[in-house]
């Protein structure tokens, strides 16, 4: 590639020789010979130089031969990696799968050795389907969607465009929802289905359960992260940010632009306003307005000086009497 092909792929400013051949992309961290390098930040630039790459992608103006002018280093980031490193995916239907009755495919579809598809499953133009991956009856996959390899998609789940199914997730097991009376504890039969629209993104080994009667949503946009727990009936706003580990209790209610950092916990049937962000471990019991940031959680403290903050923490109500 020419340093030329990268400015017009990532719609920058060039500010150097358009004809500068390059071997390909490096880190700032890990800074390569006759490479590119982009810096979201001034610290990223200053660990580049201390490589040789032939180039550098940044916000700001620099004193060095060769770079490219952008107004966003991580969305330039993106458009780079599109152009130059495109996602490619096979296409047909190997010998070694098993596909049930009146199952439909679009054009351009791949399903890999040892997937089993059941019967009424229809997959839309281009789905990808790698091996060893369950679709229960009566499943739809929506256009362009990319299910990886590993993944369970229990009957009945409706998938949008554009989606991709990291491996190991599991979309629409039970609901963990009982009756407990004086009979013991009787499980209540999830009759309802997991509906994930256009262009969200699963991680890996990440869990979905399918409502009781009617959908658990995950709406548009939105970006799911592995090891994440979403229970029966959630409704996930668009364009929402769930990191790793983070647990939702069912019937839970997100807006937009939502973000829950790791380990987040949510109480059942809280509802979370727009673009209202949740730092990490913190523990959500009660609604949330939207539009603020909250946090609860306890940064990490030496452990000696810790064990002298529990022990007055458990003398408080002792002190404050005292006070009195």
């Amino acid at each position: 590639m020419k340093l030329g092909e990268v400015a017009r792929a990532v719609e920058g400013e060039l500010k150097g020789d358009e004809n500068l051949e390059l071997r390909g992309i490096s880190s700032p961290s890990v800074p390569k010979e006759g490479t590119v390098v982009f810096c979201p930040s001034a610290k990223d630039v200053e660990k580049a130089l201390r490589g040789n790459p032939s180039a550098l992608v940044v916000s700001s103006e620099i004193d060095f031969p060769n770079y490219i002018l952008v107004d966003d280093v991580r969305l330039a980031l993106a458009k780079f990696l599109d152009f130059f490193y495109p996602e490619k995916h096979p296409e047909g239907v190997s010998p070694k799968a098993h596909v049930g009755k009146d199952v439909k495919m679009g054009r351009g579809v791949y399903v890999g050795p040892f997937v089993c598809i059941e019967d009424g499953v229809v997959l839309e133009e281009g789905v990808k389907v790698y091996p060893f991956t369950y679709i229960g009856r009566n499943t739809v996959v929506g256009e362009g969607s990319v299910i990886f390899s590993g993944v369970h998609i229990y009957p009945n789940t409706v998938i949008g465009k554009r989606v991709r199914i990291h491996s190991g997730a599991v979309i629409g097991a039970d609901g963990f929802g009982y009756h407990i009376g004086k009979e013991g504890i009787r499980k209540l039969n999830h009759i309802g289905n997991v509906v994930i629209e256009d262009d969200v993104e699963i991680g890996a080994n990440t869990t979905i359960d399918r409502a009781l009667i009617d959908s658990t949503r995950v709406r548009r946009f939105s970006k799911v992260d592995n090891l994440v727990m979403i229970a029966h009936n959630c409704d996930i706003g668009e364009g929402n940010i769930i990191v790793s580990q983070v647990g939702i209790s069912g019937s839970v209610r997100t807006g937009k632009g939502v973000v829950l950092a790791g380990q987040v916990g949510v109480a059942d049937h809280v509802e979370i306003g727009d673009n209202a962000t949740v730092t990490a471990k913190s523990g959500v019991s009660k609604s949330l307005e939207g539009g603020k940031v909250y946090g609860s959680s306890i940064p990490a403290v030496e452990w000696s000086k810790w064990k002298r903050i529990y022990a007055t923490l458990m003398r408080l109500p002792e002190i404050i009497k005292k006070l009195r």
